[in-house]
């Protein structure tokens, strides 16, 4: 999960992800299940990146990389495997080499084909106050109580007590956090379990509406066309047609239309 963007991931999946930016990697495991190995994160502090690239003009292309990683970016094509193994070896190296692993590991990201995974904006992103890091803490409670609930199980007064707030303090938060609302990020949420079970599954448009947990099916196929610019049906087309092409990378990032490392 990045933003309101909800889909699966696979060994050789390259992400970045920038700062107060929703995100979570979820595995389906038995209770104290864990996959040794299963992630490889490198952290870096935005405003030191920012300042870098400011020093060095040959970094001129990582600034768009960096704009970019503000709404969550999978990297597609086939060098992602170089990068990775590049990213995986800078455990071993010393401090020094680390930092000239990643100044050229995000050169070669910067020049890497990339999507953009979300278009919810930031916490206290451009144009917004910075967020408090306990309101940080508060709506990452809320995200992870969001992804775990059943789509009809989910009430604006439910969430607010997970905050510990009123449900108007919530509603400003939320916005202030997100920059939309929390009935407009919950219609994309939906939005995007749709569409992996489209991706991912032969249910019926019908059974995912409701699975979703939209109302009616005339309301669903509204919203999807509204967000996504085409229909249920087509966008299964579509993704199946795009499943052929041998890219697990690019197949992980399916759906991610509309407007790892860890900023």
């Amino acid at each position: 999960m990045v933003g309101d963007f909800l889909g699966t991931f696979a060994p050789g999946h390259l992400v970045l992800v920038g700062p107060d930016l929703p995100h979570g990697w979820f595995s389906d495991l038995p209770a104290g299940g864990r996959i040794e190995g299963r992630d490889i994160v490198l952290q870096a502090h935005d405003d030191w990146l920012r300042q870098l690239v400011a020093l060095c003009p040959e970094l001129e292309t990582v600034s768009a990389l960096l704009a970019d990683a503000r709404y969550g970016v999978v990297f597609t094509g086939p060098e992602v495997p170089v990068l990775g193994a590049r990213l995986a070896a800078m455990g071993g190296m010393s401090d020094a080499a680390r930092l000239a692993a990643l100044i050229g590991l995000l050169a070669g990201l910067a020049a890497c084909p990339r999507q953009l995974l979300t278009g919810i904006t930031p916490f206290g992103g451009e144009g917004q106050a910075r967020v408090a890091d306990r309101d940080l803490e508060r709506m990452d409670r809320v995200i992870r109580h969001l992804l775990s609930v059943g789509p009809h199980d989910i009430r604006q007064a439910d969430m607010a007590r997970q905050a510990g707030l009123s449900g108007p303090a919530f509603s400003r938060l939320f916005r202030r956090a997100t920059g939309t609302t929390f009935v407009s990020f919950m219609r994309r949420l939906r939005v995007s379990r749709a569409r992996r079970m489209l991706a991912e599954t032969d249910a019926s448009i019908a059974e995912i509406s409701s699975a979703a947990g939209f109302a009616n099916l005339s309301n669903f196929n509204r919203q999807f066309l509204e967000i996504c610019h085409t229909t249920p049906r087509r966008y299964r087309q579509d993704v199946r047609s795009l499943s052929r092409v041998d890219d697990p990378v690019a197949r992980a990032a399916t759906g991610a239309a509309h407007p790892g490392l860890t900023g």
